[in-house]
């Protein structure tokens, strides 16, 4: 019952009422489906083993589908080994998988129940989450104002991470959203708005903490007035305070209430800065100013910021969903993890065989749990699987040892569970120490042997983890240098569509957001591609330095952009500010077919010439007062032509 619990939890993903009880439907139907199928097999070898490898093919490539079936295939597989480890434990092949269903279905029935009580809760769960991010983000970039040398590559590091959450998190709130929208009737539809208001918000506000200004080390050294600067960071801190209270708010249902802390600083800072008109950098720093006095007006008048886009469009967006002839080929990444996966599942059920191993089906569990579609995350999920079962081992028999009772079992039991889903998405390596305590529970209450079990769950968990290392790493590799062009290509050429939206006054408020979200998601991708490719074979780091660079130039990029963005209501461009955003816009768009191999070669060294000019240029707009964002689009302009003289560095070594 319990585990026929942890397995519907596991793979439950729909946000709405009615589509989690769609995918409940579907869940229930297949656990009852595989766990009798795997009960009626497991006794004879010969036949399980080719059952196992069609049910895991044909599990994992439909998951690939949509989420709602990729939660209910990954809930089913589970189901399938906890069968193969309750085997034996009944007479009556058919009391398995009625009890695994029946916990499953007992599950299910509480979490509809609570979903009909509060139906927009995960909707406000993973926004709040998506705001809190956004708070973090701000609060590690205060650390830059001012900016020390030796912190500043640590600082970077984690806004990189930490940008990669926030994006992450808000396709997140989109595919749920989406979700909902498909799920839900008319009526719902104004209160719904709500939500979706919200998230264009989050989306605004991403824009405004991402956008960088200038080089800090550069504002830090040149700006005279060290208080000044200081004063940056502190009301950063102060906004990200402030935005913190306000994802809490959501999920407290408390009315947000304003810092009059913040007020203060905002009119503080912005006396300072005018006491320090006609120095260096002033016209920088007003634009910043600008940015964080927008910040702070977002959060001040919240939903109203979403308030012009239209959104009848999205009422009638649906959920990403592949065909299933789309994944039924070699060169899909889906198609291959569920060849790796079954292989995987195949090669364990023979060492489980081979050594006769009681409760072999472990190696199968953890194989699945270890299993990621790049080596480099099957690599890290593998370490905190091992760490999390090592550590969850030494507690469990301390607590078996102090909680020796069927009443203390059960306290372990529900205590476990719990933990392991408060820090499912938090921390993983936490989590397994916690799954590891609550199966240990579960055999001490089926049969007094919990500690006895913990041994053999040590081994299994070292060859299932052993056998999902060498299989990704053999089978099939999939190495990010691969993927680095195709990533890298993208990248810069949503990128100059985001920039081309931003001075193109033509480009609706919704097709801004696409183009700007595309953006950071492709921004996302290759930030993940290279650091997976940083924990991948030496041998496989083709062009590690390059796209190392590329991919620092890219996210500057973005940055720069971001920025431009953020004043594009300001005041119109002036003509001679559009021609060159014109310019710049080409050169990126040469990149990007210079990264296909498709550019015509022969513009190369003219366009680098021609780029080389270009701070005679922006100092010739910058004379003019009317053009107040050329310093803004010279940020854009300088990185967008060391992206190129980066990206003809590649070529060279390739034709070498």
């Amino acid at each position: 019952l319990a585990l026929g619990v942890v397995a519907m939890a596991l793979g439950e993903t729909d946000v709405h009422p009615r589509g989690r009880m769609k995918s409940a439907g579907i869940a229930l139907l297949l656990f009852f489906l595989i766990s009798s199928i795997t009960e009626l097999t497991l006794p004879y070898p010969a036949i399980f083993a080719p059952v196992l490898a069609i049910m895991a093919f044909i599990l994992v490539l439909v998951g690939g589908i949509d989420s709602r079936l990729q939660g209910v295939t990954f809930g089913s597989l589970l189901i399938l080994v906890y069968t193969m480890l309750g085997a034996g434990n009944s007479d009556k092949w058919f009391h398995q998988p009625l009890l695994l269903t029946a916990g499953a279905l007992c599950y299910s029935m509480v979490s509809i129940l609570l979903l009909y009580h509060r139906p927009y809760r995960l909707l406000t769960d993973q926004l709040s989450r998506g705001f809190s991010y956004l708070a973090e983000y701000i609060e590690l970039k205060a650390g830059l104002f001012p900016s020390n040398p030796a912190m500043q590559r640590s600082i970077r590091n984690q806004l990189a991470q930490k940008n990669t959450q926030l994006a992450q998190q808000i396709e997140a709130c989109k595919n749920d959203l989406y979700s909902y929208s498909e799920e839900s009737s008319p009526d719902a539809q104004s209160q719904l708005s709500s939500y979706y208001r919200k998230w264009f918000l989050l989306q605004e506000m991403q824009e405004r903490v991402i956008s960088s200004h200038e080089q800090y080390d550069l504002l830090t050294e040149q700006v005279k007035n060290s208080e000044l600067i200081e004063g940056f960071g502190q009301l950063m801190r102060e906004l990200a305070k402030a935005i913190a209270l306000y994802a809490e708010s959501m999920i407290t249902g408390e009315p947000y209430r304003h810092p009059l802390s913040l007020r203060w600083t905002v009119s503080a800072m912005q006396r300072m800065l005018e006491d320090a008109k006609g120095e260096a950098h002033h016209l920088t720093l007003s634009l910043l100013m600008r940015n964080l006095i927008g910040l702070e007006k977002n959060l001040r008048e919240n939903e109203e910021s979403g308030s012009q886009i239209d959104l009848s469009a999205f009422y009638a967006r649906k959920p990403e969903r592949k065909r299933l002839r789309e994944l039924l080929t070699p060169t899909h990444p889906r198609f291959r993890f569920a060849v790796r996966l079954t292989l995987g599942w195949l090669l364990g059920y023979g060492m489980m065989l081979l050594l006769h191993f009681e409760k072999g089906a472990w190696i199968l569990l953890t194989s699945l749990i270890v299993f990621q579609q790049t080596y480099s995350a099957t690599r890290m999920r593998l370490f905190h699987r091992v760490l999390g079962t090592l550590l969850g081992v030494i507690l469990g028999v301390a607590l078996a040892q102090l909680l020796p009772t069927h009443a203390g079992h059960i306290l372990l039991l529900l205590g476990s569970i719990y933990a392991f889903f408060y820090w499912l998405k938090k921390n993983y390596t936490i989590a397994a120490i916690f799954i590891t305590t609550f199966v240990l529970a579960v055999f001490n209450l089926l049969s007094s042997q919990g500690v006895e079990v913990m041994l053999p769950r040590i081994t299994d968990t070292l060859i299932g983890g052993a056998i999902a290392y060498l299989v990704v790493r053999f089978v099939w590799p999939d190495w990010q240098y691969k993927q680095l062009p195709t990533l890298l290509h993208a990248a810069v050429v949503k990128s100059k569509r985001y920039f081309e939206s931003i001075y193109d006054g033509s480009v609706s408020d919704e097709e801004y957001q696409h183009n700007r979200r595309q953006a950071y998601n492709a921004d996302n991708a290759l930030t993940s591609a290279w650091k997976g490719m940083r924990l991948e074979p030496r041998k496989s780091r083709q062009y590690e330095e390059s796209a190392f660079n590329l991919t620092n130039l890219n996210h500057a990029l973005l940055s720069y952009i971001s920025a431009f963005g953020v004043h594009k209501h300001s005041e119109d461009l002036t003509e001679e500010e559009r021609l060159f955003c014109q310019k710049v816009s080409g050169v990126l768009h040469y990149a990007a077919e210079l990264l296909t191999g498709n550019a015509d070669q022969s513009r190369l060294d003219a366009l680098l010439q021609e780029a080389s000019c270009w701070e005679e240029r922006i100092e010739e707009l910058q004379n003019k007062k009317a053009n107040r964002r050329a310093g803004l689009i010279y940020n854009i302009a300088h990185v967008s032509r060391e992206l190129l003289i980066e990206t003809k560095g590649i070529l060279n070594s390739k034709s070498k």
